[in-house]
């Protein structure tokens, strides 16, 4: 986000959005992420044993089991690493590294009050997993937590968000689930298909949904799209959900990236727009003063017969200061 991008007004449709999928939201919203928030939707953190992962889970009423709870988070994208990868996958280190790539999302709301409230709630969301840590292990500061950083690397009072996914799982903590093949459009060039597919598999739990949120006069609908469409200043929707898992004698919480929705791209679309006109602009002017200068020069070189290749006397460049004030005058009417 630049200075074409209209960041007070992006931040106020957001609170709009916000306020709007708040009261009409039959899932849980990290913005109502309070005590009656986790009381209404039956959210609990179901643990399954001592030393490994934890996570934030749903009592389904309708069929009386325990799910995985998916928050929905709003805000404006300000930094994201989407399929497909631009990476080089040669020699055999990179192609060790692909293992662990990931998809990551990071989101803000400038000057949104309500994203702010967001962020508090991601705070005592992690205080929340805390009481479920033996002796206290949990990490003192949520590492999904952040600040925008400015143009000159430092940081802004606004907060971010960061949620991400792994692309692929070890295998020996995948016996039994099902793979899911790589859609060819996600990886045109085939770079992710050089994993060691006997140590890493990718399965639905690794997967992310790309959706545009489209309204008519009667409905709203949630269509599919590729990740190549969500551009940094969009405003966006995000399904995640939280775990949190054992690393080097502590715990950390993950907020995972499960979806992606576009709610507007207008302010954007209104940036990009904006900066080529600008720099439209920029590149007329520029050539509009080189003409001037040409002209100049040619006025110059014709009145006095002087050949401006050659070095100018002082006394010479006296003569010419009414030539150039004259030229001037006559070309500014």
């Amino acid at each position: 986000m630049d200075i074409f991008y209209n960041k007070t007004d992006a931040a106020q449709v957001l609170d709009e959005l916000i306020a709007e999928h708040v009261n009409t939201a039959s899932s849980p919203q990290m913005y109502g992420m309070n005590s009656e928030g986790v009381e209404r939707f039956g959210l609990t953190i179901l643990k399954e044993g001592t030393d490994i992962a934890s996570k934030l889970t749903q009592h389904n009423d309708a069929t009386g089991d325990v799910e995985e709870a998916s928050i929905a988070i709003q805000g404006i994208i300000s930094r994201c690493q989407l399929l497909p990868f631009d990476l080089k996958a040669n020699r055999p280190n990179e192609i060790r590294c692909l293992a662990h790539v990931r998809q990551s999302i990071t989101i803000t709301g400038l000057s949104s009050t309500s994203f702010k409230s967001i962020a508090e709630n991601c705070h005592q969301m992690h205080t929340m997993f805390g009481h479920y840590m033996p002796n206290a292990l949990l990490q003192l500061l949520p590492e999904y937590m952040g600040k925008l950083r400015n143009k000159n690397g430092c940081d802004d009072d606004y907060p971010t968000i960061t949620t991400s996914t792994c692309f692929f799982t070890p295998a020996k903590q995948a016996p039994g689930f099902a793979t899911v093949d790589v859609n060819p459009e996600l990886d045109p060039h085939g770079v992710l298909s050089k994993v060691d597919t006997a140590k890493w598999v990718h399965m639905e739990d690794n997967e992310v949904s790309y959706y545009i949120l489209a309204c008519s006069d009667t409905e709203a609908s949630y269509k599919p799209t590729m990740p190549v469409v969500f551009q940094i200043g969009d405003i966006v929707e995000l399904q995640t959900s939280m775990l949190s898992i054992p690393t080097k004698g502590k715990y950390s919480i993950k907020l995972i990236l499960r979806s992606i929705v576009l709610l507007n791209s207008h302010f954007t679309t209104e940036a990009i727009l904006a900066q080529t006109l600008a720099t439209e602009a920029s590149q007329s002017f520029c050539q509009s003063v080189k003409n001037c200068l040409m002209q100049l020069n040619t006025s110059i070189a014709m009145d006095t017969n002087f050949d401006l290749s050659r070095d100018v006397e002082v006394e010479q460049e006296v003569e010419f200061q009414p030539k150039i004030e004259e030229w001037f005058n006559a070309n500014s009417m």
